[in-house]
């Protein structure tokens, strides 16, 4: 459970779990063969890293655009501003869908590997599980709010999407750091596959 030091987002009521209550990591001395799958799940979350990335600056160039949200209502279906609302939708969609995916594989498979092999281990793991839960509850709040933004191409819209993907960002980019360095470790010490 996530306790205190939580900032509450007060527009979705998703608890937003500090960094500083994180379980300390233990100092583990690796061989280079046991570092190469801590270098894979780097790989699999910088891909992750990217979409993020791609949809901040797809959010940025849309709100650099010569027409106001208030004006994409008259001109709706003409408006290539709406059709960038479509495609980060539509990419949105996506990447949800992909980090969702990979922290069910995480979940089902890499940490009840680790679960068990030492107690400092396992309060990491039950931190990052409750984590996922808190990255997924962002990323349904950030598809509903690109899918609203689809239909309601106001100012007022495009901020809550804004604001659901930099919650979301600032998350999940802290999340995959921690979760590199906590238990990255541990899959070469330990031998656990990814």
């Amino acid at each position: 459970m996530l306790h205190s030091h939580t900032e509450i987002d007060h527009m979705h009521d998703i608890i937003i779990p500090d960094d500083s209550t994180r379980p300390e990591i233990p100092q583990t001395e690796l061989t280079e063969q046991q570092r190469q799958p801590m270098r894979h799940l780097r790989a699999i979350h910088e891909h992750h890293r990217r979409n993020m990335r791609m949809m901040a600056g797809m959010l940025e160039g849309v709100r650099k655009g010569d027409t106001s949200a208030s004006e994409l209502h008259a001109h709706i279906k003409d408006n290539p501003i709406v059709e960038n609302y479509r495609v980060f939708g539509n990419l949105c969609g996506q990447h949800c869908q992909l980090v969702n995916g990979h922290h069910s594989i995480e979940d089902a498979h890499m940490f009840p590997a680790l679960e068990g092999k030492n107690a400092a281990l396992d309060k990491i793991v039950q931190r990052l599980r409750e984590e996922h839960e808190v990255v997924h509850a962002l990323l349904i709040k950030l598809a509903g709010e690109a899918e609203k933004l689809i239909k309601d191409p106001s100012e007022s819209q495009f901020d809550a999407t804004v604001l659901a993907h930099e919650r979301l960002a600032t998350l999940l980019l802290s999340h995959f750091g921690y979760e590199e360095d906590s238990v990255g470790p541990a899959l070469g010490l330990y031998d656990v596959g990814i």
